[in-house]
């Protein structure tokens, strides 16, 4: 197992190495240079020079050949050597750095994604189970239905017609933000609910719920459709296997062969894809954030390209690589406790 782990973190130094030369050779490779479009076409040479020193982008990429300053004058080497060190940029809009603005946006991503997250699980690995139970039936036929659905509704479209009918029509749930105007919630750990759970405001914990249900269904329906079909296909393999048919002849009740037996040796592929799906929410929901105006990664992203706040872009990028390379480390990981048979080496 510990040879196994070093040698996926060894890939995981690699694929992140290989993200940052992707990211900074395409960011410097925006027409006009990123000082022109910071500064709009209409700029001058003179203020696009001074910008383009100020930002280091004057430095020859890969390889210093001027012999002055060795090898981390050049920008790549530099930028790898700051990344290393925790240090992802400072915005050129704000002037905060990158790594304060990861450090306060995060969790409200990562509470919107856990709250898509659990819609997805408790609606998509209960419509799975029944689809693949009642094979051909009435049931099969809806929940495949809807997982056709969920997988092809566009996040934007669905976002903003659930913002409209319940948020701004019906008026049920609030349509945008991550908390009520009424409210000042002093941040412990970022997550709205659960600061407020800690400082013992249940009715700002009940507030900042209310403001997650909208976009958690939004960001969660591609999950939830997504898991549905591979807890329906992944079970229907298993149910046809010999030791499930021996369990039957056996006169074990269909509960117990279905949880005890056919469920867990379906589960490999089913963690599989939630992790994928992990992984992709806590990259950022752009569309879902922007949508509902949740302060998340997302919605930051999104604010940065649109300004061409390029180390904003960068850092962003890099993190979000990051989050998803570690967790399909911890997915490929939990294979072993869920399958004995599966052994590192």
């Amino acid at each position: 197992m510990g040879s196994y782990v070093i040698r996926r973190l060894l890939r995981t130094l690699l694929v992140m190495l290989g993200i940052s030369l992707v990211v900074f050779a395409f960011v410097r490779m925006i027409p006009g240079g990123p000082a022109t479009a910071i500064l709009g076409e209409r700029a001058t040479p003179e203020a696009v020079a001074e910008l383009t020193r100020q930002l280091g982008l004057d430095k020859p990429w890969f390889i210093n050949t001027s012999g002055q300053g060795g090898l981390l004058e050049a920008q790549y080497p530099q930028y790898v050597s700051n990344l290393l060190q925790g240090d992802f940029g400072k915005s050129f809009k704000s002037q905060i750095p990158v790594s304060e603005d990861l450090r306060v946006r995060f969790p409200a991503t990562v509470e919107l994604a856990f709250a898509a997250l659990m819609f997805a699980l408790l609606v998509g690995l209960p419509a799975g189970i029944l689809a693949a139970l009642r094979r051909n039936s009435f049931w099969d036929n809806l929940a495949t239905s809807i997982s056709l659905a969920g997988v092809s509704m566009p996040v934007f479209w669905l976002g903003l017609l659930l913002s409209y009918f319940f948020g701004v029509k019906l008026g049920w749930l609030p349509p945008s933000a991550r908390l009520g105007t009424d409210f000042d919630l002093q941040p412990i750990t970022g997550l709205n609910v659960l600061d407020a759970l800690l400082r013992g405001e249940l009715a700002t914990a009940w507030d900042a719920a209310k403001h997650l249900v909208l976009p958690a269904i939004a960001l969660g329906t591609i999950p939830l459709a997504i898991i549905a079909r591979i807890t329906r296909s992944s079970l229907l393999d298993v149910l046809g296997q010999d030791y499930v048919r021996t369990a039957r002849a056996k006169g074990l009740n269909a509960r117990s062969i279905t949880i005890k037996h056919a469920l867990r040796n379906a589960l490999l592929p089913i963690v599989t894809v939630i992790g994928l799906q992990i992984g992709a929410l806590l990259g950022g929901a752009v569309l879902t954030e922007t949508i509902f105006s949740w302060n998340g990664i997302g919605s930051w992203l999104y604010d940065a390209i649109s300004s061409r706040d390029f180390f904003v872009i960068q850092g962003g990028v890099i993190f979000i690589a990051l989050v998803v390379s570690v967790v399909n480390l911890l997915v490929d990981l939990s294979y072993a406790a869920l399958d004995p048979r599966i052994q590192y080496r």
